[in-house]
């Protein structure tokens, strides 16, 4: 006898669905304020030594080297950068990095699909 998986998926794809639209919020207007950080150096080396004035030079030069940039808030995680902020190895970002700011923008997700923010416009709050 055969068997028919059809109504099994329809109920996952109902069940599913909706977290998965909900949790990614792409296009969402938000406004996040955090460090701007490099975000190699932040997974590697954690908040105590990917951070801060300590971490400026070498977060500065990976930047410069179009390595991704991101932006640590306090409540909500890390998002990284994407779109036009990002182009030219983040020289629009370069005179945020290490700085504590507010960014206003979209919720989007990176290319390896971690939470990301398009910015429209970025603020030195310190």
């Amino acid at each position: 006898m055969r068997r028919s998986a059809t109504p099994l998926g329809a109920v996952l794809l109902l069940v599913v669905a909706p977290m998965v639209v909900s949790v990614s919020g792409a296009g969402e207007e938000i406004t996040l304020k955090g460090e701007v950080v490099d975000v190699s150096c932040y997974s590697k080396n954690g908040v105590a030594k990917g951070t801060g004035a300590g971490h400026l030079k070498c977060a500065i030069d990976c930047a410069k080297e179009g390595k991704p940039l991101g932006l640590l808030t306090d409540g909500d995680g890390l998002f990284k950068f994407v779109g036009e902020y990002t182009e030219n190895n983040n020289a629009k970002l370069m005179s945020f990095v290490g700085k504590t700011v507010e960014v206003k923008g979209t919720r989007d997700r990176y290319t390896d699909y971690t939470i990301a923010i398009r910015p429209t416009k970025i603020t030195v709050t310190k």
